[in-house]
């Protein structure tokens, strides 16, 4: 059966989002042009403004909409997590770091928006409200593995934003392929340790 209207429509709109993706994170929003994302979308370039009005409305919808992709599983840490505080918090960064490994592009755009604050007020101030809302999510859990005696006594301010930063560095440096398993399972465990000892699921040793 031959696509509907509409799915080529969807379809045509993914491409041109996934080739601005890419462009973007690759080159910034000042050195993309229009035409360099429709020649990577296989599009004309009147095609683009047809779902995009602007470049920068482009530019904002690829950041935003990613940052709606993730938000569920950063906003509702008790209700997307069970178990006790560790428990809780593993499963979380292995979630976190499964996602951020496969999510380079998306990292490149919001380190350009950190960096030029005073260019992208209304994505930083998304940006800034996402970090504050996890805050306020896996507070919870922090205070009550600080009550169990699991995790460090810092305020749970400093402990998320370590951790966001951390998350954030590691797409950044480590460019390996997200199926380098060994790298990432490594990766969690630091990430883990931010909050407090880790103990191996063996009860051997500590990490």
């Amino acid at each position: 059966m031959k696509p509907s209207m509409e799915e080529k429509k969807r379809l045509k709109r993914d491409r041109i989002f996934r080739a601005a993706s890419k462009i973007f994170s690759e080159k910034g929003y000042f050195e993309t042009t229009v035409a360099d994302i429709a020649k990577e979308a296989g599009v004309s370039f009147g095609t683009v403004f047809t779902y995009f009005e602007t470049k920068e409305m482009l530019y904002e919808t690829v950041i935003l909409e990613q940052l709606e992709e993730i938000k569920p599983h950063f906003l509702d840490i008790q209700g997307t997590f069970t178990g006790d505080p560790m428990e809780i918090i593993t499963a979380m960064v292995d979630r976190h770091v499964t996602i951020f490994s496969e999510k380079s592009e998306f990292l490149r755009l919001v380190q350009q928006v950190l960096a030029r604050l005073d260019r992208y007020p209304a994505l930083f101030e998304e940006l800034d409200g996402f970090v504050s809302d996890f805050i306020e999510s896996v507070s919870p859990v922090l205070e009550e593995g600080q009550k169990m005696g699991v995790f460090y006594p810092d305020p749970h301010d400093l402990l998320a934003h370590s951790y966001m930063s951390t998350l954030n560095g590691m797409r950044l440096t480590y460019i390996d392929d997200p199926s380098n398993l060994r790298l990432w399972e490594a990766l969690k465990i630091q990430a883990i340790r931010l909050f407090g000892p880790y103990h191996h699921p063996d009860g051997a040793r500590e990490w």
